[in-house]
């Protein structure tokens, strides 16, 4: 192949991330530490405008992903020539809007015209989340901001409803730079402030040994049941999700312990790393931290992080209720005992070695409730764990351990920053073309305006944005295109967005291509595919979940308290029923008649409605109760005689 054809093919190949070495390493660790330095100054006692700090943050990132992303995954080791200039190109064109923000800021879009300066400012940043988002994302997003692009400059030639006004380079770079609703609106905005804080707030948490503690925690009290090492998994990797935010990151933590430990106990390597993918998945959806999503969610919704939070308790609870009891099954069905006593952890022991580490998310969840600013109250988070990492010697966190940290968080926010500023150019097309309006009538074509089509549409759009993207960056997407046309049906602001959290979070596991799953597959050395199979089937639940939740706002904790606890217990049946429906086993093997009506038992018990959850219990308890006699009878039988009683126990 020529070199010519190997430049044209590497546009469409994703990059490769790599830590610099040598003097580049270096440059990279002074602009982490300035940026960290910045970020917690901005989250503790700064006061700056929205647009201006997403400036100040993305001059630096953009940069740092330069020198930290090869152009292709034949790169050499060390940034290129090119890479060298793309990155001070970046840098002086960030730095030259810093210095001249207040003429931006005070200037009237439209109005006021932009220098020459300004617009290749402009230009050279928008270039660089271009060529970024193609190397740390792929080209499927990439194709999609050309094409949003091309739609903008070209749309205008379009007849009928999807045709626009002509769009200038001038005013297209003016919408994309230097305005809130391009790269530095509001989905930079929250990567700038809570995401980056909250990240670190979970990287100082494993820096101080928390990781382990709360694995041996989840032992102490999970390790001894039937697959006591598999639910340890679910319990360890979900807590862990929630304060990561993300599923391939915690998934690459966590699961690098329980993996191979759930191998070498009689677990497929494509269960166990469906287990670990399905758990930390559901972390997104796991209060109270929920990663960094909830924040977005607040942003765009105007509700209150912690009425979010308290929405998504209950179904939280059932979608690892659904992971927790087809763990269950399946160690039943395997005879998997849990975990051998020598491997569990003394509880008194372990909470007396590492009972402090609740003191952190106890003065976060304080913070937050006392109404402190989520930023604020990641500060006090992160100040909390850096005091108390000094209770133990081995825990300290030196400052050799503050650089390692905050070059880290850096290091891994890089691609979901600039997934936030590749949101921010879909968010300023769609101003600038009406598209949110005209997407609106396209789903609203497609379904016919019926609500349970367009749910099933927008489930489906928000697994197909999520392929190799973070979950909060498919969140913003959905957020701007398709909550606008649900809203238009008349369902509510907090449930249609909570559908869209589901789905976004839940597409890290989705095949064909989940990024929690791809990242188990490495660790458990099976087929990403077979994997993304496995997880998706062990959070059913969760993709069942949130269309009942926008039908029945109980589920989320919604209305009269009564109908919240009926709900509550119904639902939890529910979901033990399709668990049992799902392995093939409750306390015995079950037909396929059996699984098909538990399934449909379980679907109706989720859903709150007295008649019909009477007529599903009734079915649920007649499986029951033939799988119990079932085992009964085949016990007499290999005793050897039909009339010794025999006692049954089904563990838990």
């Amino acid at each position: 192949m020529s070199g010519k054809a190997k430049w044209f093919t590497s546009l469409f190949q994703e990059g490769y991330r790599a830590v610099p070495q040598g003097i580049t390493y270096y440059l990279f660790v002074g602009l982490a530490l300035v940026l960290s330095a910045f970020e917690l100054w901005l989250g503790s006692v700064g006061n700056m405008s929205p647009y201006y700090y997403s400036v100040v943050f993305l001059t630096f990132i953009l940069p740092i992903t330069l020198l930290t992303t090869r152009s292709t995954k034949k790169a050499s080791a060390n940034p290129s020539v090119m890479d060298y200039i793309f990155a001070v190109l970046t840098l002086l064109s960030g730095a030259y809007i810093v210095i001249n923000v207040k003429s931006f800021l005070t200037r009237i879009s439209g109005v006021d015209p932009l220098s020459n300066i300004d617009l290749a400012a402009a230009f050279v940043l928008l270039a660089a989340v271009l060529e970024l988002t193609r190397r740390t994302l792929g080209f499927g997003l990439t194709a999609l901001l050309l094409i949003g692009i091309g739609y903008a400059f070209l749309g205008h030639l379009i007849p009928g409803t999807f045709g626009h006004r002509s769009v200038t380079l001038e005013r297209f770079l003016e919408e994309m730079v230097f305005t809130a609703n391009g790269i530095f609106g509001s989905p930079v905005q929250v990567a700038a402030t809570y995401a980056f804080l909250f990240i670190a707030f979970g990287h100082f948490f494993q820096a101080a040994g928390a990781g382990q503690f709360i694995f041996d925690i989840c032992a102490v009290f999970m390790g001894r049941r039937v697959g006591g090492l598999a639910k340890v998994a679910v319990s360890s990797a979900g807590v862990f999700g929630s304060i990561s935010g993300s599923p391939s990151a915690d998934v690459a933590t966590t699961g690098s312990i329980n993996i191979p430990m759930m191998k070498k106990r009689g677990y497929s390597p494509v269960f166990a790393g469906g287990v670990e993918a399905a758990a930390a998945s559901g972390g997104t959806i796991l209060p109270p931290i929920m990663g960094s999503v909830a924040f977005l969610m607040a942003e765009f919704t105007g509700i209150a992080y912690v009425d979010i939070a308290i929405a998504t308790i209950l179904c939280a609870v059932l979608y690892y209720v659904g992971i927790y009891m087809q763990v269950h099954f399946r160690s039943l069905k395997l005879n998997l005992v849990g975990m051998d006593d020598k491997d569990i952890p003394d509880f008194w022991k372990t909470f007396k070695s590492g009972f402090y580490y609740v003191f952190p998310i106890i003065i976060l969840i304080w913070a937050m409730h006392k109404g402190f600013t989520p930023s604020l109250a990641a500060c006090y988070g992160i100040a909390a764990i850096f005091i108390f990492s000094f209770v133990r010697r081995s825990t300290w966190i030196t400052p050799k351990h503050l650089v390692e940290i905050f070059t880290s968080v850096v290091y891994s926010i890089a691609p979901l920053t600039v997934a936030t500023a590749a949101a921010g150019i879909i968010i300023g097309v769609i101003n600038l073309t009406g598209m949110a309006g005209k997407f609106t009538s396209l789903i609203f074509t497609l379904t016919g305006g019926s609500i349970l089509l367009s749910l099933i549409v927008s489930a489906m759009i928000c697994i197909v944005l999520g392929m190799g993207m973070p979950t909060p960056s498919v969140y913003v997407l959905v957020a701007a295109l398709v909550a606008p046309a649900l809203m238009q049906l008349g369902l509510e602001l907090l449930p249609v967005h909570l559908f869209l959290v589901f789905f976004a979070a839940l597409s890290a596991i989705t095949p064909p291509v989940g990024v929690a799953a791809f990242t188990a597959a490495g660790i458990a050395n099976a087929n990403p595919l077979s994997i993304g199979i496995q997880a998706s089937k062990l959070a059913f639940v969760g993709f069942v979940i949130p269309f009942m939740f926008v039908y029945q706002p109980s589920l989320l904790l919604q209305g009269d308290v009564g109908m919240i606890i009926f709900t509550a217990i119904t639902a939890l049946f529910g979901v033990y029923a399709l668990a049992a429906a799902f392995e093939g086993y409750l306390i015995s093997q079950l037909n396929l008649v059996e699984r098909i009506l538990l399934l449909i038992s379980g679907l109706t018990m989720i859903y709150p409605d007295i008649t019909l959850n009477a007529i599903a219990a009734i079915g649920i308890a007649v499986i029951y109760i033939r799988s119990r006699n079932q085992v009964k009878h085949q016990v007499k039988v290999k005793a050897g005689t039909e009339e010794q009683p025999v006692a049954l126990t089904h563990s838990r």
